[in-house]
């Protein structure tokens, strides 16, 4: 049951939520994320751990791992005449819940799925974050399960020891006769706040690594709450600052791919390889199931913090 000391009622509740990721979506994760810690802090004052844990975890905390496979990763999936031009990096439903270990407590890193799309659909290339955000409506992206190939190139670390335990939170809230009104909002709350922390690392890590070539990067959930999809930056914002740190690349990048126009499919090319199969029932689902055919694994470069002892999963779903 609904229950929250916050929100008058579960449209309170989504208009917020739509706040925070319309923020997201104008390119403000600094300001959403703002947003969130004003509440997460007046549920700190009045007790409740799961926001005292959020507020504990800075971006800095954050780290992306296999940025530096993006590049060679994009080459293997390029097409003559369709290369990859946008990549969506979205926290997934969890594949398992946290189980409480005595070293580790309810440490859970998100799982992350790297969802590699081309043009064939939507045409990333040509699209400002105005244009984009146009593309959205209420039943996603106008993208939506329209990509070239999914994997786990890309994880992330520092999130564990919170995102264990807004899980759990997630779990006990969706009872039918759960009626904790804090509990509620600070499992809301912090769901959101995971995923604008996300969307805050991925951001920084662009920003100050840089991307392997021009290409539109976004951060979403994949049948995960809050459901949240934004673009971090397109390729028009990410040229325009290669031109202002005077690192243009002169139209190497368009003059690379017209190339591919004329040159012979590879041995291993496909054309059938992007459309669904028969028993395809979304997106989402052929996501989930390519990575569990072909996971490629990730080094953890870091130890799970512990966690303390110990929603909403019952609201409709939205694939992003």
């Amino acid at each position: 049951m609904f229950a929250s000391n916050i929100f008058g009622n579960e449209d309170e509740l989504f208009a917020f939520l739509g706040d925070v990721e319309a923020l997201l979506r104008r390119g403000q994760p600094d300001v959403a994320a703002g947003l969130l810690e004003g509440q997460l802090g007046d549920l700190a004052d009045e007790g409740n751990d799961l926001a005292k844990l959020c507020l504990k975890v800075p971006v800095s905390a954050v780290r992306v791992v296999g940025w530096e496979q993006l590049g060679e990763k994009m080459k293997k999936l390029d097409r003559p005449g369709k290369p990859i031009t946008a990549i969506s990096i979205d926290i997934s439903a969890p594949f398992e819940m946290p189980v409480l270990d005595a070293k580790h407590g309810n440490f859970y890193e998100p799982d992350l799925d790297t969802v590699f799309y081309s043009d064939s659909l939507y045409k990333f290339t040509g699209s400002d974050r105005q244009t984009m955000m146009d593309a959205y409506s209420a039943k996603g992206p106008a993208w939506s399960g329209h990509f070239e190939n999914v994997d786990n190139t890309i994880a992330v670390r520092g999130l564990g020891g919170l995102y264990g335990e807004v899980l759990l939170a997630q779990k006990r809230c969706r009872s039918d006769d759960h009626n904790d009104a804090m509990e509620q909002d600070a499992a809301a709350i912090a769901s959101a706040f995971i995923a604008v922390r996300l969307h805050q690392a991925i951001k920084a890590t662009a920003e100050g690594r840089g991307m392997p070539r021009p290409f539109t990067l976004i951060v979403g959930n994949n049948e995960s709450f809050p459901y949240f999809d934004a673009p971090v930056v397109t390729r028009f914002e990410y040229e325009e600052m290669l031109d202002a740190e005077g690192e243009e690349d002169g139209g190497a990048y368009d003059e690379m791919f017209a190339a591919l126009h004329i040159a012979p499919p590879p041995d291993d090319y496909d054309p059938f390889a992007s459309l669904p199969g028969e028993d395809q029932v979304s997106g989402a689902s052929l996501r989930k199931r390519l990575r569990e055919i072909a996971p490629e694994p990730q080094v953890a470069n870091d130890i799970a913090p512990s966690g303390l002892g110990g929603l909403l999963n019952k609201f409709l779903k939205r694939s992003a």
